[in-house]
């Protein structure tokens, strides 16, 4: 690569950030939890180094620091599955990966799982049987729909990666939102939280529409604060701004720049539809701190990648090592 490092603009940020407020009383005891069950699936060691790289324990304890312990834990094992799974995918064919998830999506059920397994399979399991404890199975349910679009995703990318295709803006935007894992978060949110909001409001056109345009948001934002590591780590990187870079014929500056307006302009959307609620009838209190919650995700995701060593860059802009 030739072109120098664009300068990340400011994302951003109109919803209020509680990260490094107050940081979870419970949170070492409860990463030390999940880091226990991974030795008992036998999860390659590099996965505790990744987990690390991300603050399992003290930057996941300032995403969520209200949150009880057993709340805590189950976004701990989300981050754990997802982390699990981003590693292990590099290494495979696109051709097996069906297969492979139809046995995830089982043990996610209930299925017995056994030593042969594969630590992906093991883990989702272990994360199935600690969800349906809260006992919340409409919630449950969505999460394993996005779950298993969320795997499916990876399909795509995994084939994209594999002819070493730089897909069309309108392709990134179908594909983008399912695999980057919010989705799924979002739909753990009620049982993290302790939130009663039905089920049904959240499949809701307009309320769909509004976690649409938040997991866009983190789209945007991750693939400009993620641009500097996967050019450094990735042979064919996959990031909305070297799509428009490709497109449109851009500099890696006026890429990184677009997609900060867009950020800008989904969060813009977003609190025009939001404003609507109250008079389509759809003001129910739970929902409202709900999307509070989703609302502080998308305001802690920026100060979560300034924070995270593997996202960190050196002062001029470049890479770290």
């Amino acid at each position: 690569m030739t072109e120098e490092l664009p300068v990340l603009p400011d994302i951003p940020g109109p919803f209020p950030s509680t990260f490094g407020a107050h940081p979870h009383p419970h949170a070492e005891p409860a990463a030390n939890d999940v880091l226990a069950l991974l030795a008992g699936i036998d999860a390659p060691a590099g996965l505790r180094r990744r987990l690390a790289d991300i603050g399992l324990g003290p930057l996941t304890g300032r995403l969520y620091p209200g949150t009880s312990r057993q709340g805590l834990r189950l976004a701990m094992l989300y981050y754990a599955q997802f982390c699990l799974h981003e590693d292990w995918i590099t290494r495979q064919a696109p051709a097996a990966l069906t297969r492979a998830y139809d046995r995830v999506l089982a043990a996610f059920d209930g299925a017995p799982t056994t030593p042969d397994d594969l630590p992906l399979t093991r883990l989702t399991a272990h994360l199935g049987r600690h969800l349906r404890a809260f006992r919340r199975p409409e919630h449950t349910g969505r999460f394993r729909t996005a779950l298993g679009d969320y795997l499916g995703a990876h399909l795509w990318e995994a084939d994209l990666r594999l002819h070493r295709r730089t897909p069309t803006p309108a392709e990134y935007r179908h594909l983008r939102p399912v695999v980057l894992g919010v989705r799924p978060l979002h739909e753990l949110y009620p049982v993290i939280h302790e939130r009663p909001v039905p089920a049904h409001l959240l499949g809701h056109p307009v309320v769909e529409a509004l976690g649409a345009m938040m997991v866009d948001f983190h789209v945007l934002a991750n693939d400009v604060h993620s641009l500097a590591k996967e050019l450094r780590e990735e042979r064919h990187p996959l990031n909305i701004v070297l799509v428009l870079r490709a497109e449109q014929g851009l500099t890696l500056q006026q890429g990184v720049d677009a997609a900060a307006r867009a950020a800008a302009e989904e969060l813009d959307a977003y609190r025009r539809l939001k404003a609507t609620l109250p008079r389509l009838g759809l003001g129910h209190p739970a929902l409202a701190a709900h999307l509070a919650d989703v609302e502080r995700l998308a305001a802690d995701t920026v100060a979560w990648h300034l924070a995270t060593p593997r996202y960190r860059t050196p002062a001029d802009g470049r890479p770290g090592t």
